[in-house]
């Protein structure tokens, strides 16, 4: 049998134990495995020896095993199979809730501060940081009357609230803006989203 012919029944059956996994998971597997083999091979003759396609698939051991591995490792989240580099389909369902919680994060904080420097302009005596007794809670926004909060012992209230939230608002939203850039670069330079 042909080397090429050894390599390509390797990966169809490795294909067809793949079968729990999408589609689209199950080619990025048999891409990676691929690529492996050739590595190996291309090592090989680059050093001036002859591959020995047969131990060379050996190594990789039987199909199914090596299926089994990479479906526990899509599925579950177990560690690759040794000496494989995990599955970017993991790692892009990481860094995708990695960048949806900043963004939602940041970007709701961000819109929170100028929301409440805008209504300390309008509602000037409502908004503040109150601070109750023994500093055990700490309020920060708007209370609808602020007179009735009972052993209030810091009060931090005025005009210029506004421009401090403001721009704090402005810098959250910024290096949200910013970090979320850097990692969509990242993401794409590495192929994870």
């Amino acid at each position: 049998m042909s080397e090429r012919k050894q390599i390509r029944n390797y990966l169809n059956n490795l294909s067809r134990y793949l079968s729990p996994l999408q589609d689209i998971e199950a080619q990025e597997v048999v891409k990676e495995i691929e690529s492996h083999i050739y590595d190996v091979i291309d090592d090989v003759e680059v050093k001036g020896g002859v591959a020995d396609v047969e131990a060379i698939l050996d190594r990789f051991g039987p199909p199914r095993e090596l299926a089994q591995q990479y479906i526990g490792h899509i599925q579950q989240g177990t560690p690759p199979p040794e000496g494989f580099k995990a599955i970017s389909i993991v790692k892009k369902g990481l860094s995708r809730t990695v960048y949806l919680g900043l963004m939602c994060f940041g970007y709701f904080i961000g819109i929170a501060c100028i929301a409440l420097g805008f209504a300390n302009l309008l509602l000037p005596g409502s908004i503040g940081i109150w601070s109750e007794a023994n500093g055990n809670t700490v309020v920060i926004g708007m209370l609808d009357n602020p007179v009735l909060v009972q052993e209030t012992v810091g009060v931090v209230q005025g005009l210029w609230l506004s421009p401090v939230a403001l721009i704090l608002g402005y810098l959250i939203l910024l290096m949200t803006h910013k970090v979320l850039k850097f990692v969509r670069q990242f993401s794409i330079g590495q192929h994870y989203v």
